[in-house]
Parts: structure tokens; C-alpha cells; sequence
């Protein structure tokens, strides 16, 4: 049982990483309402993250980021991310 929860983790590693950053973005958007700078910058990063391992990481090594193909997620997530980018540097100017 404990083999398969190691096995299901190691194949899941990105999908985990991703998943954490962004949890750890929205507890910085949570904590600091007023300034959501450091929170959207955050989510973009983990969107573009996420794209780099769809890029570069084999299909069986990405987890469930892999929904279509490769091309396709990755071209998904860069363009996610790059807007919310994108987003946060007009609002702050």
C-alpha cells in the first residue's frame, strides 16, 4: 500500500508543485488583501511553471497537468500565465 502512495506521488511531483504554489499564492492574496502584487505575480509564475514542466518533462512524468497534448497545455498554461502577468503590470501602473 505504501509503495503504491510513493509511486502515485513520484508520478504526481509536478502536478504537487503546482498545486502548492498555488496554494501558497492565494494564501498571499488571503494575507494581504490590500496589495496583490506579490499574489498575482505569484499565480503567474506557477502558471508559467507549469508550462515548463508540460514542456520539458515527459507525459508519465507530469501527472495530471498532461490533459491534451503537449503542445496544447503548454500553449494553455503560457497563455494563463502570461495574461495574469500581463494584467498585473497594467494594474499597477
Amino acid at each position: 500500500m505504501l509503495e503504491r502512495t510513493w509511486l502515485w506521488v513520484r508520478e504526481q511531483c509536478a502536478f504537487l508543485i503546482v498545486l502548492i504554489g498555488l496554494a501558497v499564492s492565494f494564501a498571499f492574496l488571503l494575507a494581504e488583501p490590500q496589495h496583490p502584487v506579490r499574489g498575482t505575480l505569484a499565480i503567474a509564475a506557477v502558471s508559467l511553471l507549469a508550462a515548463l514542466f508540460r514542456l520539458v518533462l515527459p507525459s508519465a512524468s507530469v501527472g495530471m497537468l498532461a490533459i491534451r497534448n503537449r503542445w496544447v497545455d503548454t500553449a494553455c498554461f503560457l497563455i494563463f500565465g502570461g495574461l495574469i502577468l500581463a494584467t498585473d503590470i497594467r494594474l499597477r501602473h
